[in-house]
């Protein structure tokens, strides 16, 4: 019985040993296996992460390369804005429907419209007092050719400019629009009015000079005349003496005889009258000369005094019942030192002013037309007055009347350069300064202030 029992233990025995050893070598093929899947898995998540780490270095060097062409394509838009910012000119983007999308820093200037206020919306809803119609750009860009107006009136927040306009077209891979851009020639055209006012000058001062010589002489051969039957009518004259005796002719009887009839008044007349003329002509051969409109040593008080004796000679010409009544009362500062300037000049803004004082008087139609011009010296400065008791002006007209072609008469009186051309001879010619004050309906002054380099 024990026999048998151990017998059946051994035998249990060697079955577990040899489940056991087959256990085993399943569980070291198990491991082996393991440890190889296990070995290719850390090979695969290497050459993985290898590759992720490329992909990101890839990356990386993209994200850089990047923020390189941002920072480069930032910096050339700031550049190209600055530029265009830094011009003087407006210039303006628009798309094909003219919606600003452009708006540079003289725009802003011009018109007090910051570009965060424009941009986005329609160009003539942003500037309605631009003249650039849509049919222009849609021209422009249609056509592909620029389109332009020069020399265009512009009137903004009341101030006048005149303006050349051009509309470029704008063609890119997506962008369709037009660029205008906007130049300001008012000071081109102030200059072309004077040099056209100059080239009128120019042909008076030769037409003055031919009629000086045409004039002179025979006017000169009248006041000689005048002159000889003067001394031939003198009763104290010996040789008109002797001629008489042998005649028998009574010259007291004769002289009391042109008494009575006043010839010899008429006689003086014609005199005067004839210095008259000579003096009007040597005034406008003066006025009118281009050879002196350099600066040279220059009296205010003497132009002043010629511009009147030029504008009085005038007035009796053009406006003969108001210079039976005009009273031009002239006052000048005798301490008024001889300064460097162009008298030329200075007498031509004096008698634009004069003459436009006259008209406005003739225009008011006062009992008592009052012109007046005055000078005084008020170091470092001279200053020059011109007042009158005329129509006046509004303070709308004051603002705009040294703008180029601005006039407030009908068509055929006057271009509008006048005041413009003097403005500039005053503050550019001769640096100094000229406004107006004027009320309606009572009267306008202009103060001219001049700086005096005293010519020792």
């Amino acid at each position: 019985m024990l026999t048998s029992i151990l017998f059946l233990l051994v035998a249990l025995l060697t079955i577990t040993i040899v489940i056991l050893a087959r256990n085993r070598r399943r569980h070291k093929y198990a491991l082996t296996s393991l440890r190889e899947t296990l070995s290719l898995l850390e090979q695969r998540m290497r050459t993985r992460t290898d590759a992720w780490r490329h992909a990101n270095d890839t990356l990386e060097q993209a994200e850089q390369r990047h923020r390189t062409t941002t920072s480069l394509l930032n910096e050339t838009k700031e550049y190209l804005s600055s530029i265009i910012n830094s011009m003087p000119s407006i210039i303006i983007g628009v798309t094909p429907s003219g919606h600003v999308t452009h708006w540079n820093s003289a725009a802003e200037l011009s018109t007090g419209i910051r570009e965060k206020k424009a941009l986005g919306f329609r160009l003539q809803e942003v500037y309605p007092d631009l003249p650039v119609p849509a049919a222009m750009i849609e021209e422009a860009i249609s056509l592909s050719e620029p389109s332009t107006k020069e020399g265009v009136r512009l009137e903004h927040h009341g101030n006048l400019h005149y303006v050349d306009i051009t509309v470029y077209p704008l063609h890119s891979l997506e962008l369709t629009g037009a660029v205008i851009r906007i130049d300001d020639v008012t000071l081109r055209q102030k200059l072309d009015g004077m040099m056209l006012q100059n080239e009128k000058l120019k042909s008076l001062g030769e037409l003055a000079a031919g009629m000086a010589h045409e004039i002179n002489n025979p006017l000169a051969a009248i006041l000689q005349s005048l002159q000889n039957v003067e001394r031939r009518l003198n009763p104290e004259l010996a040789a008109n003496q002797a001629v008489a005796l042998a005649l028998g002719l009574d010259l007291k009887k004769l002289d009391t005889y042109l008494e009575n009839r006043e010839i010899k008044h008429f006689l003086d007349g014609m005199d005067n009258a004839g210095r008259r003329a000579a003096e009007i002509v040597r005034n406008m051969l003066e006025f009118s000369r281009s050879s002196t409109r350099q600066l040279e040593p220059t009296q205010l008080n003497d132009v002043a005094h010629g511009s009147v004796n030029f504008m009085r000679n005038a007035i009796e010409f053009s406006m003969p019942a108001l210079s039976q009544t005009l009273i031009i009362e002239e006052d000048y500062d005798s301490s008024l030192p001889v300064m460097s300037a162009s008298g030329v000049e200075l007498q031509q803004v004096l008698v634009n002013l004069l003459k436009n004082a006259a008209q406005a008087i003739q225009e008011a139609q006062r009992e008592a037309p009052l012109l007046r011009i005055s000078t005084r010296y008020i170091p470092p400065l001279a200053e020059i007055r011109v007042e009158d008791n005329g129509t006046g002006m509004s303070q709308g007209t004051s603002k705009q009347i040294f703008d180029p072609f601005f006039t407030t008469k009908v068509v055929g009186q006057g271009t509008g350069l006048g005041l413009s051309i003097s403005h500039f001879i005053i503050t550019q010619r001769h640096h100094g300064r000229i406004e107006v004050k004027s009320t309606p309906n009572k009267g306008t002054t202009f103060i001219i202030t001049l700086p005096i380099t005293q010519i020792g």
